[in-house]
């Protein structure tokens, strides 16, 4: 027996119609199907929200097919943390490229840099696509959304690199605020553009941008109901 005949049994059971369960658990009745059909798992989130509505626990549901469903979160968290740190890298680069040239900035010009600024938005918009339906799938939105996510999937060792790694996730609003910065104010720099003014107005925008966000997610995890769950295709 396996998780999805272990739901439909008790959905079954519990007298419930897919797109009944699937209204309870906020996500699609195809979603349900896949899921009973075994064509794709639920992550633990899911589990639990499943296992309340149909009044059994998650060890019930899933049996011996706990280390599947970790490893496939654990995967899927790992495609995403590549993507956000390609997408984060191409962001930066384009920034130091792109930045002083609007400024009337004289480094970077030419075919060369055209032709890399080309490729840049190429891959920038190839990365974009997977990024967005992941972001969509899980329902996340800010930063601090995302660094839960990836902390709680991850499957990660004790050492100082792993360790150092959750910090980050954890804070990852302030890091990722915090590598924008610096891409600023290299690009500002790398034309002689860089003042102190311009430096303390760039770093203070950078602060009220990352509080911003940081407060909107609180907001967010504080509403009734909390974050929406998230779907699994």
């Amino acid at each position: 027996m396996d998780v999805g005949t272990r739901i439909r049994e008790h959905r079954e059971a519990a007298g419930l119609h897919q797109d009944q369960l699937a209204d309870l658990c906020h996500v699609s009745r195809q979603t349900i199907s896949n899921w009973e059909r075994n064509k794709t798992l639920p992550d633990i989130v899911s589990l639990k929200l499943i296992a309340s509505e149909l009044g059994t626990t998650v060890d019930a549901l899933i049996g011996d097919d706990a280390p599947k469903i970790s490893r496939r979160a654990d995967a899927e968290a790992r495609l995403f943390l590549a993507l956000y740190l390609a997408s984060l890298t191409l962001f930066c680069l384009t920034t130091v490229m792109n930045l002083p040239s609007s400024f009337g900035g004289q480094a970077f010009t030419g075919p060369l840099w055209e032709y890399l600024r080309a490729v840049l938005l190429g891959a920038g918009l190839a990365i974009t696509i997977p990024i967005w339906r992941l972001l969509r799938r899980h329902h996340i939105i800010y930063y601090g959304e995302l660094g839960r996510y990836l902390d709680k999937n991850l499957a990660l060792d004790e050492s100082r690199a792993s360790t150092a790694a959750r910090w980050a996730l954890r804070h990852l609003p302030i890091c990722n605020g915090a590598l924008i910065l610096l891409a600023l104010l290299a690009a500002l720099a790398i034309n002689d553009m860089l003042t102190l003014p311009t430096a303390l107005l760039t770093t203070a925008g950078a602060a009220v941008f990352v509080a911003l966000g940081m407060a909107l997610d609180k907001r967010r995890r504080e509403l009734p109901g909390g974050v929406p769950l998230p779907p699994q295709r």
